[in-house]
């Protein structure tokens, strides 16, 4: 009898142990299964950021390269500027391989990705096109994405005028536009042309011409020119980035 006792008590302690054992195999199982899948999506949300903050500088890199060369700067700067960015997002990738590799369109009317036409005919485009073919790779996870960007400034100008003899009231309507529609100008300077000389004559913004902002991107300037017809106007725009545009028109008499 107690033999028997002493046995049951010794199985039931078994069991126990045998249990516990068993439980924390399995615990652990399922901690090793977690952390395996933490580090997993962490080196996948890393690689996602790594991607997308990618995309977002190649945006940037365009923007601050258009803008400068539309300003003077050379044409030359954009394939600069982007090698530059490929190179650091190669060396500053630290939990993947990141390949950055671009080609600036060189179908007409691009040259090196890039296009400034500032016309007579009232319009004016500063514009860069860029593809671009990203690889990520990472222990868990793989992206890979082809993808082009436009960036693009652009002007619309129109211009009436009355009055006859050298002195007229000029009215001039300006929109601006970028990739995604209306866009907003940081700057505008409108300039008018002597006949005489030839010369461009800029509006002082201080004493004379009167401009309503419409604020969707169309502009109203109003100013008195002293001119001979015809009456040439030129409107030079920088936008809220900082990209330069330019356009010109012959305004039409009331």
């Amino acid at each position: 009898m107690g033999n028997n006792c002493s046995n049951r008590r010794n199985r039931g302690q078994a069991l126990i142990v045998t249990g516990l054992i068993i439980t924390l195999i399995l615990m652990s199982t399922v901690y090793y299964v977690l952390e395996t899948e933490k580090q997993t999506m962490s080196i996948q949300n890393t690689a996602n950021s790594d991607f997308l903050a990618a995309t977002l500088n190649t945006k940037n890199t365009i923007i601050s390269s258009l803008a400068n060369a539309s300003n003077g700067g050379d044409k030359e700067t954009l394939t600069r500027n982007l090698n530059r960015l490929a190179a650091v997002l190669h060396t500053r990738s630290y939990d993947a391989e990141f390949d950055l590799s671009f080609v600036p369109l060189n179908s007409s009317p691009y040259e090196d990705g890039m296009w400034a036409f500032w016309g007579e005919d009232g319009s004016g485009v500063s514009s860069a096109y860029v593809s671009f073919t990203i690889n990520v790779s990472a222990s868990a996870a793989n992206y890979h994405s082809d993808y082009e960007t436009n960036i693009t400034t652009a002007v619309q100008i129109q211009g009436v005028y009355t009055g006859g003899g050298n002195e007229k009231i000029v009215n001039v309507t300006c929109t601006v536009y970028d990739e995604n529609g209306p866009a907003l100008a940081s700057r505008i300077d409108i300039f008018y042309q002597n006949q005489t000389d030839e010369s461009w004559l800029k509006v002082d913004w201080q004493n004379d011409p009167s401009i309503v902002d419409y604020g969707n991107g169309t502009y109203a300037i109003s100013f008195q020119a002293f001119s001979q017809e015809p009456v040439r106007v030129s409107a030079q725009i920088n936008d809220l980035r900082d990209i330069y545009v330019m356009a010109n028109v012959t305004c039409t008499q009331l």
